[in-house]
């Protein structure tokens, strides 16, 4: 997925121990990762698409239900019948009367025909339940796309932020060295020097601005809204402690994508008793009140039939049909172990990377100061005359280097809390 290749470099917090020149941006408003996944919701057509098929779910349910139900009609006829050739001639009980006019409510009720409807009504009950599971797990991965272009943006701002900061250093170290030019007490090639290390810094500034733009559209396609200058609000707290493995592997089994094949698997095998049900007797009841019919029946005002049915022979194609449930019982039994393998998967390997971006960024954490300790030492000896100025711009960029790894670290461990939540579907 491209959202979650373009996450891998993330880093978002100004230096602390450097000045802080903030990247100018026209904020129309401010939006939190809450306040983007709300929007991405209302926008995602994917959502709306498996909302409909929910719907058609619950109206399938309601038509298997309608065949266990009994019907009522109302049926009206005019019938003529060619009575040429019987002019003259009788006609017995008015049989041969033509028009036979016939105006009559007729109801029926299937009375047994092997539990298939209340078979087809649990199926489509279970495939419905599976649909909304479905939809519930679709809300996940839209969550893990939002999260994923929420932080990239984060990321490249707090890259920028740390870049324009450096610039800052080495605009207040070409003035320092333009003093000791003065004074004699520094050669013009080292104000060059600083000079090309800032000019790469802007350039490096330049891509990041491009990074962003990019990274915002995104976040615009995601939510349906224009983010070209919209505040993101990190509110999330740096991640220093886990839940124990154990604990959060057991939640693989309630996760709407795992319950929502063990609810297919039930459906499967729902329609094995709807298979079955063709080799059972059916039997129906029809009756029917007459409110005009021709004048010799006019007497009987209504009647009513028992009717009922044996399959004996139907060239193999109930035992096939049987067969063919089954078989998909067993191919749903599969689908239903694989997917929870694979969320237990899943979940194992979100842990592991949280588990290790925690420890890399108290690392790094470490590194970033004792970089900022060595910086600010080597700009006092370079005072004293014991540390030349390219000592002092090895100093600045290990200090910034080593920031903006402890930054992506960081940023990057709350993302990865993040993807671990969606996959517990844990959701902040």
């Amino acid at each position: 997925m491209l959202i979650l290749a373009a996450a891998l470099a993330l880093t978002a917090a100004p230096l602390r121990a450097l000045p802080v020149s903030t990247p100018t941006l026209a904020v129309s408003e401010t939006a939190d990762l809450a306040q983007c996944f709300a929007w991405a919701k209302e926008q995602s057509e994917s959502l709306h698409m498996q909302m409909e098929q929910v719907y058609q779910l619950e109206q399938q349910f309601k038509q298997a239900l309608a065949a266990a139900l009994p019907n009522l009609n109302f049926n009206a006829t005019d019938k003529w019948l060619d009575t040429s050739s019987l002019r003259g001639a009788s006609s017995p009980s008015g049989t041969f009367i033509s028009p036979q006019p016939q105006v009559n409510l007729a109801f029926s009720q299937t009375l047994f025909s092997g539990f298939r409807e209340y078979a087809a009504m649990s199926a489509s009950k279970h495939q419905g339940q599976a649909a909304e599971l479905q939809l519930k797990h679709a809300n996940t991965s839209l969550y893990q796309d939002v999260s994923n272009a929420f932080y990239l943006i984060s990321n490249l701002e707090g890259q920028l932020v740390n870049i324009l900061s450096a610039v800052d250093l080495s605009e207040s170290r070409i003035k320092e060295l333009r003093h000791w030019v003065d004074l004699g007490k520094s050669r013009h090639s080292e104000v060059i020097l600083v000079e090309s290390q800032k000019a790469t810094y802007e350039a490096q500034a330049a891509a990041l601005r491009g990074q962003i733009d990019v990274a915002r559209d995104l976040l615009s396609f995601l939510t349906g809204k224009d983010m070209a200058e919209t505040k993101l609000a990190d509110r999330l707290e740096r991640v220093r402690n886990l839940d124990p493995e154990e604990t959060v592997l057991a939640r693989a089994q309630a996760r709407t994508d795992v319950r929502a094949l063990h609810k297919q698997l039930e459906s499967q095998e729902d329609q094995v008793r709807l298979a079955k049900g063709a080799w059972y007797p059916s039997v129906s009841f029809l009756g029917d009140y007459y409110m005009k019919r021709v004048s010799a029946l006019d007497p009987i005002k209504w009647d009513a039939s028992i009717t009922a049915s044996l399959p004996l022979f139907s060239g193999g194609s109930q035992v096939a049909a049987v067969r063919q449930a089954k078989s998909q019982v067993s191919q749903a039994q599969y689908d239903f172990e694989l997917g929870l393998r694979q969320a237990r998967s899943q979940i194992h390997s979100a842990y592991n990377t949280l588990r290790a971006s925690v420890f890399q960024a108290a690392a790094a954490e470490k590194a970033y100061n004792k970089a900022n300790e060595s910086y600010n030492l080597q700009l006092q000896e370079y005072r004293l005359g014991l540390v030349n100025n390219l000592d002092v711009l090895t100093a600045i960029n290990s200090l910034l280097s080593a920031k903006l790894t402890f930054d992506k670290t960081v940023v990057q461990s709350k993302l990865d809390l993040l993807l671990l939540k969606a996959a517990t579907e844990e959701l902040p």
